[in-house]
């Protein structure tokens, strides 16, 4: 029998935590019958309302997955402009151009399959049952490294880009935003180890573990937001 679990953390970086700013990333993770799913977006610290955004691109990103639960071949231009839809519904009466956000998930929707999708930066990796990994990452080379994508009335689904993987493949995902990617060296080590830390940890162990880690980050001088979220394969076997 086999079994999705998630976990995570968001913490506010040291420069929000200065000025008094909240967090303006978000993260979310739903396990029902019909399938699992986790989710992390980034508000563009330039927007007044960011954190609203971020928030509600969680909450559409869910709604959106759960409009998908019957549907046997998923279409992910169809999934990317129900994702707006529901963003756009979610954030009003504030104007979307104040509330821009990133988008990242992974979602197993029952059609044999993990969908990942990235609009704008920060990582999404996979861990492959053999070891391997994929990822998607935000191509910065045709543009200003300063300037990402973002949800807004204007996205179309040229806009993101999507990773599918057979499910029995897939042994974990892992998230993260750019608070967190921006600063790995070696990507790879970082997701293997990360999972291999946290993946027997039961969730609110692995939560706090995590939470630790990101209040206690490293890196010298950042500042950014930081968040992390993975969803893990769990086979069960019955005595």
């Amino acid at each position: 029998m086999t079994l999705w679990k998630s976990f995570g953390a968001s913490v506010r970086g040291p420069g929000h935590v200065a000025t008094g700013k909240p967090n303006q990333d978000a993260w979310a993770s739903f396990h029902y019958a019909w399938g699992d799913g986790i989710v992390i977006s980034d508000g563009l610290g330039s927007k007044p309302f960011s954190d609203v955004g971020s928030a509600a691109v969680c909450r559409a990103v869910v709604f959106s997955a759960n409009a998908c639960r019957d549907i046997t071949e998923i279409d992910h231009n169809s999934l990317s402009n129900c994702i707006k839809t529901n963003w756009l519904s979610f954030i009003t009466p504030l104007e979307p151009r104040d509330c821009a956000a990133t988008c990242l998930f992974a979602l197993r929707l029952g059609d044999g399959a993990i969908h990942l999708g990235m609009l704008g930066d920060g990582l999404a990796a996979a861990v492959k049952a053999n070891g391997t990994i994929v990822q998607l990452s935000e191509d910065k080379s045709q543009g200003f490294s300063n300037i990402t994508a973002a949800l807004s009335p204007n996205t179309s689904p040229k806009d993101w880009r999507y990773l599918l993987l057979a499910e029995e493949e897939c042994a974990a995902v892992l998230l993260c935003t750019d608070g967190v990617a921006d600063d790995l060296d070696n990507i790879e080590g970082f997701v293997k180890g990360f999972i291999e830390a946290h993946r027997s940890l039961a969730a609110v162990s692995a939560n706090r573990h995590v939470r630790e880690m990101l209040e206690n980050w490293p890196t010298p001088k950042h500042s950014d937001d930081k968040t992390i979220v993975c969803l893990c394969r769990e086979d069960v076997t019955h005595e």
